[in-house]
């Protein structure tokens, strides 16, 4: 029984969902509402449950709706699309909003009776029932909350044209995993929760708990709320920790106990998309599940097996995939996970495994053929990581060569991001299990070299390097010996031994230029030439780097580029030119400023420069703030470039007073990495070179003959600080011996 919206008679509902008796209540209702004199009517969802979150996209949607009158928010299934129209339409203070819920409905012309219905519309005899619905709705204020639009979205579509156009009051608000494209639509994607997911899942389970474990648990589930509801709901029975272990199996795990309808589990709310798509959209679908790092067209072209542009947009289009910023896609996990099954469900996951493999093997070739990685090569590697991890641990049995390969690209990406003890522990079980002719085996090896020198295992990182060299001549694999050698250099220079590490340099720089690979041989003369810098020959030191800058700046990436131009402001400092040095090191700086381990020494050069300019203060701020970042990070200095920042901070104990100099040390050990580079690119931290009291006291007897023992026993100050004053004043006035150093003491 029903009863009746007008004049509350109880009766049989014929439609299902008719609100009045008779037609005659129909129309006084109708009548009514013309005349102002009804009160609000709003039919929407109830829920037992608070509403939880989403604010921001709450004020973003409520101005939207002040301003359109098609408005479709659209997502993935679970994602909260009709609890946040509800609220959205309860808070729009329309006279009149009614809901036409679609999700139960399978055909197309459902859609005119099922809207009728929810405003009270019925058909007259002879007339059609899309006629009667926008004669009836002309006058009416009133918002449509269309929900589960996505099945049925070509007559929604013609539906929704129809009403915008006849009914100017009409306003619509819409759900879908797909955009409807109506005439003026506004559509607002819908993701999964941020912050807010913790939220939802406490005031779920009724209960508070592991703030970490939670938040872990919510970013697991892509903060869809459906599956964070569910696993509230779970934990209220099952402990977080097990619960966090087990939601490889959330398909499984996340239900509703009853019916498996829609969003009553995980595994039906996505089930509901898939049905809809076509099968050549279906054959794409699982066979994207297992690229659970996002992918591009190209490799979703490899899995494909064909053409895929249209298939993926028509993916994008339901919720299924996502774009991301960068341009790729990819699945949210649980749509991932159930793709999965697909996958399985066909006996395509073999096939489409090895056609994974085989590509990720193509974007790591590069290393085995060429001695060094465009840029380009680089961001591919990055990219892709998580794939590779992925093919590593579930693609590729252990029998597999090209395990040495995918261990190596990860291992490579690891060096980038600063973190690499796993990696690294993973890429030498696979090279002890490897035989020695390996088709990888050379890069493997020289991957073994560069984290055993990391780790501080000199000796090691020299045997690896030198087995990598020896094997690639016996191969006569002539293309990637310059950077063998770069990197056989690398490891004699952690032993400290000098002249092995210019010998290696030299002939890395040597195979380089008998095959052409110009930008290797750039990379191998910037490390030459900071070795001949650091030894002091400064002449020998610039003539490498201004040749290698060019070739650098055009074709290498920019943290390659920055060492360089890191060593080029070294020697303009050992010059004594401060205003160059202090641009270098700028320049430096901004090419890492993403990268904070690699921003610190450039950061240390313009707080050198400060120091030599006059900026006391200023100087130990920085390079306080580097130490402290060194320490922190355990990322050490070089012995040559650690001694100039130890005589510059003994430089300014000396020039300041002891309570400056602690304030100093204290405002730049506080400094966090932001902070300190936003200091060290202050413009004005160059200046004319200011000589302190203490320096004008050691110019002064210098002048007079006195060497820098007798100075330093007439100060009462130790003899490497006598070196240091001497050799900085000299470098701020751009003098180059003790004879003009005397010259210019006497003229000021």
């Amino acid at each position: 029984m029903g009863i009746c919206a007008s004049c509350g008679t109880g009766f049989a509902p014929l439609p299902s969902r008719a609100r009045y008796c008779s037609n005659a209540c129909r129309q006084r209702a109708y009548r009514q509402r013309s005349a102002g004199t009804s009160t609000v009517v709003t039919e929407l969802p109830r829920y037992d449950d608070a509403f939880v979150g989403r604010e921001s996209e709450l004020a973003e949607l409520l101005s939207l709706l002040r301003k359109h009158r098609m408005l479709t928010l659209v997502g993935p299934g679970g994602v909260g699309k009709t609890r946040l129209a509800a609220e959205l339409a309860g808070r729009a203070r329309r006279t009149e909003v009614r809901t036409v819920e679609l999700g139960r409905l399978s055909r197309p012309e459902q859609v005119v009776q099922a809207v009728a219905e929810a405003v009270g519309v019925y058909q007259h005899a002879g007339v059609a029932l899309r006629t009667t619905l926008l004669q009836e709705l002309t006058g009416r204020r009133i918002l449509l909350l269309v929900d589960n639009c996505e099945h049925l979205v070509e007559e929604c579509c013609a539906v929704v044209d129809a009403l915008l156009s006849r009914c100017p009051h009409v306003q619509v608000l819409a759900t879908s995993r797909e955009a409807l494209r109506s005439v003026g639509e506004v559509v607002y994607p819908l993701h999964g929760m941020e912050a807010d997911a913790a939220k939802l899942f406490a005031e779920r389970a009724g209960a508070g708990g592991d703030h970490d474990a939670i938040a872990a648990i919510c970013t697991r589930l892509d903060g869809l709320p459906l599956a964070v509801e569910l696993a509230a709901k779970l934990s209220r029975s099952v402990p977080l920790p097990e619960l966090a272990d087990r939601l490889d199996h959330r398909l499984d795990l996340l239900s509703d106990a009853g019916e498996q309808v829609r969003h009553q589990s995980l595994r039906a709310a996505i089930a509901w998309s898939h049905d809809l798509l076509t099968a050549p959209e279906k054959e794409l679908f699982r066979r994207l599940a297992l690229l659970p790092g996002g992918f591009g067209l190209e490799i979703a072209q490899v899995v494909h097996g064909g053409a895929v542009i249209g298939l993926l947009t028509a993916l994008q289009a339901k919720s299924l995939v996502v774009r991301e910023n960068d341009g790729r896609f990819r699945m949210l996990e649980s749509v991932r996970l159930y793709a999965a099954e697909r996958l399985e469900e066909h006996g395509e996951h073999e096939v489409t495994a090895e056609r994974i493999v085989e590509w990720l093997c193509e974007k790591g070739e590069p290393a085995v053929s060429s001695s060094i990685l465009t840029p380009e090569q680089v961001k591919a590697q990055h990219q892709e990581y998580d794939n590779v991890a992925y093919a590593f641990a579930h693609l590729v049995v252990s029998e597999d060569d090209r395990r040495l390969m995918l261990a190596t690209m990860l291992l490579r990406v690891c060096f980038d991001r600063g973190y690499f003890a796993e990696a690294g522990a993973v890429l030498m079980q696979v090279l002890d299990q490897s035989p020695a002719d390996a088709r990888y085996r050379i890069l493997a090896l020289e991957y073994a070299s560069l984290l055993a020198g990391h780790d501080q295992r000199h000796d090691e990182a020299v045997k690896y390097a030198i087995e990598a060299v020896e094997t690639a001549e016996a191969g006569g694999q002539d293309l990637i010996r310059c950077r063998l050698f770069r990197t056989l250099a690398s490891a004699y220079d952690g032993m400290g031994d000098v002249a092995n590490t210019a010998w290696a340099l030299r002939r890395s720089i040597q195979h380089g230029v008998r095959n052409g690979n110009d930008v290797s041989v750039a990379v191998s003369s910037q490390n030459l030439g900071w070795r001949l810098l650091v030894q002091g020959d400064v002449d020998a030191a610039a003539v490498l780097i201004e040749g290698a800058l060019p070739v650098l700046r055009l074709h290498a990436r920019q943290d390659v580029v920055a060492v360089a131009v890191h060593t080029w402001g070294c020697i303009a400092l050992e010059r004594g030119d401060l205003a160059a040095a202090g641009a270098r090191f700028a320049e430096s700086a901004r090419m890492t400023a993403t990268t904070p381990r690699a921003v610190l020494e450039s950061v240390e050069g313009r707080g050198l420069v400060a120091m030599l300019s006059g900026r006391h203060e200023l100087g130990v701020r920085l390079l306080a703030a580097c130490q402290q970042m060194r320490t922190s990070w355990v990322v050490p200095s070089e012995t040559w470039w650690r001694r100039k920042m130890d005589a510059a901070l003994d430089l300014a104990r000396e020039s300041l007073s002891p309570a400056a100099f602690q304030r100093a040390l204290g405002a730049g050990r506080a400094m966090d990495v932001r902070h300190a580079l936003e200091t060290a690119l202050d413009k004005e931290i160059v200046q004319r070179p200011v000589l302190s009291d203490r320096q004008r006291m050691v110019v002064e007897l210098v002048a007079r003959g006195l060497t820098n023992a007798q100075v330093a026993a007439t100060l009462g100050i130790s003899h490497r600080t006598v070196e240091s004053h001497v050799h900085n004043v000299k470098t701020a006035l751009n003098l180059s011996s003790r004879a003009q150093l005397t010259a210019w003491a006497q003229s000021h």
